[in-house]
């Protein structure tokens, strides 16, 4: 992946996660994908809160 690519689909992930936040903290639920790609309706807290141990693994593992 280019440099190019990578500043912006960090970008779009920065405000994804804006979004996710925002609408987490007014009470929103979101519409995300289940593992058969069907619509599932959760969340937004649960998604944040998802989001959020998976950067800790992360940074554990790096």
């Amino acid at each position: 992946m280019s440099d190019e690519m990578k500043k912006a689909v960090d970008a779009l992930q920065a405000a994804v996660d804006e979004e996710m936040e925002r609408k987490a903290k007014l009470g929103y639920k979101a519409v995300v994908g289940d593992k058969h790609g069907r619509p599932k309706v959760v969340s937004a807290k649960y998604l944040v809160r998802k989001q959020r141990a998976s950067r800790s693994t992360a940074k554990v593992s790096n």
